[in-house]
């Protein structure tokens, strides 16, 4: 019997109590109509404390939506239920938003649902989903390509609505209501094979049945479900993770790859699936961008519009942002008082005589950080340093090396961010490049044992 079949269901998934609020969506198409029968049919033998009301949207893209919706006033009040209505031109919508019409439908509909479910305060929203949709929609999603979270088909429960009609063929629901005599009205879309879900059910799921497995809607439904708790578990995981792998607040989140590369390919797809939804919200990217982004290479970029790149830097995956082109400035400085730049850097300067440390310190004990601070032999700097920002072709002689090196190649080698090289001042002596933060000093300022007085350049900690 179909009702206990559908009773059993809903107790089992633990779908909603005796006492719930139920908004149930109704179209007046069977399904719906067989929904709102059963749950009657719930409250009045075994559940008389359930509280259940109608809500029906006219999409007014068929001729017969004024009809549709006259049947579920009527069917509301037949049975004594209160109804909520809503309804919008889903055409006009889709065209201004440039969706088409499934999804523009789709959008309007469940916004008019959660209104309504606030205002009948609803416990949950349910939706006649039968086991017939589920089958269609996996194979439709296999078409497409998928993985894990487009196996899980129709959501069972998303939060608070439900699909408490999985467990029951289209056919079923038919028979229900025919054999008990309930009106329900027939969209004549449902026929219409120009549509991708009509032609899986009208024709490809008849020729299965036929040829391959009777059963095919059950077992696809049957993998839908097991998908769904496969991926919840998955999804908890991720959740546990995430915190580890990533850095930064939602709008400079970075997604270290480098951990990643150590786990195994599905769970490392997930968390780069996750992170491609809260750096630009994509819902879903497909399998060939997820490995894309996987497989960067250090500074190398991957990008899907202007406005949708990324860049991996020192194994850490990252938006590259838009940031407005530095101006050209050049600056002259004594280092006798702070030099503050617009970019919110800030230096100070100072002298130190090498005779006053101990000579045991004397090269041994300076703190050496080329991020932070650097140390020149002060006879051989001419003041006032010129400081201005990075120039195409800007080359000097790092600490160490006997040639000359681009400066451009040296900060990529030290894996510095891109957003960092585009605010770097280069210090400059007599026209000559001694210092860029980050970098060496030139080889030709360095301290040696014969220095006796040291020029010290150092960044600010507030600064950073």
């Amino acid at each position: 019997m179909i009702y206990q079949k559908f009773k059993k269901f809903v107790e089992a998934e633990k779908l909603f109590s005796p006492r719930s609020r139920l908004l149930v969506a109704v179209s007046g198409g069977q399904d719906s109509v067989a929904l709102v029968h059963l749950l009657v049919e719930l409250k009045k033998k075994d559940w008389p404390q359930l509280q259940i009301a109608l809500a029906h949207f006219n999409h007014e893209l068929r001729k017969s939506a004024d009809e549709d919706e006259l049947f579920v006033r009527n069917l509301a009040e037949e049975l004594g239920l209160k109804l909520f209505t809503g309804r919008a031109n889903v055409k006009e919508f889709a065209e201004r938003k440039h969706l088409n019409l499934e999804e523009a439908a789709r959008l309007k509909r469940y916004e008019f649902l959660r209104k309504a479910a606030s205002k009948f305060e609803a416990d949950y929203i349910l939706t006649a989903h039968t086991m017939t949709d589920q089958a269609e929609t996996v194979l439709m999603k296999v078409f497409r390509g998928t993985g894990l979270e487009g196996l899980q088909g129709i959501r069972l429960k998303a939060e608070n609505i439900v699909r408490p009609l999985l467990c029951l063929e289209r056919q079923e629901l038919e028979d229900y209501l025919r054999e008990n005599h309930f009106g329900f009205r027939q969209d004549e879309t449902n026929e219409d094979e120009r549509f991708f879900r009509n032609k899986i059910r009208l024709k490809l799921i008849p020729f299965l049945q036929k040829e391959f497995d009777p059963a095919i809607t059950a077992h696809l439904a049957e993998a839908a479900l097991i998908a769904q708790g496969e991926n919840e578990a998955l999804s908890q995981t991720v959740e546990k993770i995430w915190p580890r792998v990533t850095r930064g607040g939602s709008s400079h989140l970075e997604l270290n790859l480098g951990k990643l590369e150590k786990m195994p390919p599905g769970l490392a797809r997930r968390l780069v699936r996750k992170y491609l939804k809260a750096a630009f919200g994509l819902e879903s990217p497909t399998f060939h961008q997820t490995q894309a982004v996987l497989t960067l290479q250090d500074g190398q970029k991957f990008s899907w519009g202007r406005s949708q790149v990324l860049v991996r830097e020192a194994g850490w995956l990252r938006k590259v942002e838009k940031t407005k082109r530095q101006k050209t400035f050049s600056l002259s400085w004594d280092g006798q008082s702070p030099l503050r730049l617009s970019s919110g850097l800030e230096f100070v300067a100072r002298f130190i005589s090498v005779k006053k440390l101990p000579p045991a310190r004397r090269l041994s004990g300076l703190e050496f950080d080329d991020a932070k601070r650097c140390y020149l032999d002060a006879s051989k700097v001419t003041l006032p340093l010129e400081v201005r920002n990075r120039r195409p072709g800007d080359k000097y002689q790092p600490l160490g090396l006997r040639g000359e090196k681009k400066i451009k190649e040296s900060l990529r080698e030290r894996k510095i961010p891109q957003v960092e090289r585009d605010v770097l001042p280069v210090f400059l002596s007599a026209g000559k490049i001694v210092w860029v933060p980050g970098l060496p000093i030139s080889e030709e300022f360095k301290v040696t044992r014969s220095t006796d007085k040291i020029l010290l350049i150092e960044k600010q900690t507030s600064a950073n």
